[in-house]
């Protein structure tokens, strides 16, 4: 049986706040340690509101990091491919907004590739901070 969606919108709300908060990804686990005391104990609840918040576009996954973090586009989340750079050193993610950029790859699709839904490409990276600190 399905659960009623109002129950999930809380939680979404909740987890998309976490990922606000932190300046670093996040995994689903380390969401609901710090859920904890807001009650969510369960991380099915975590990992329900995550997805629901990746297919509206307000969070992205993070393959490379198997964590999340919130999408920090402020008033456009009409794209459906996003650019995210990833520090190998601090892992530090950066959301690029080159719209030219995503326009281009949005290309793909004209040229018979799929892409998924919601297509998030990861640049593995040497952030400034971390150069300078090399």
């Amino acid at each position: 049986m399905a659960r009623p969606s109002s129950l999930s919108e809380p939680s979404q709300d909740m987890v998309l706040k976490v990922l606000r908060k932190n300046k670093l990804p996040l995994s689903a686990y380390a969401i609901l340690e710090k859920l904890k005391k807001s009650g969510i104990k369960s991380p099915p609840i975590v990992y329900r509101a995550l997805e629901n918040l990746i297919k509206n576009g307000r969070v992205h996954r993070i393959n490379e990091l198997n964590a999340f973090v919130a999408c920090n586009c402020e008033s456009d989340h009409t794209h459906d491919i996003s650019v995210l750079t990833v520090c190998s050193t601090c892992k530090k993610v950066e959301e690029l907004h080159d719209h030219a950029i995503i326009q281009h790859l949005g290309k793909l699709r004209q040229m018979d590739i799929s892409l998924a839904e919601h297509a998030v490409i990861e640049l593995p990276v040497t952030c400034a901070q971390c150069q300078k600190s090399a």
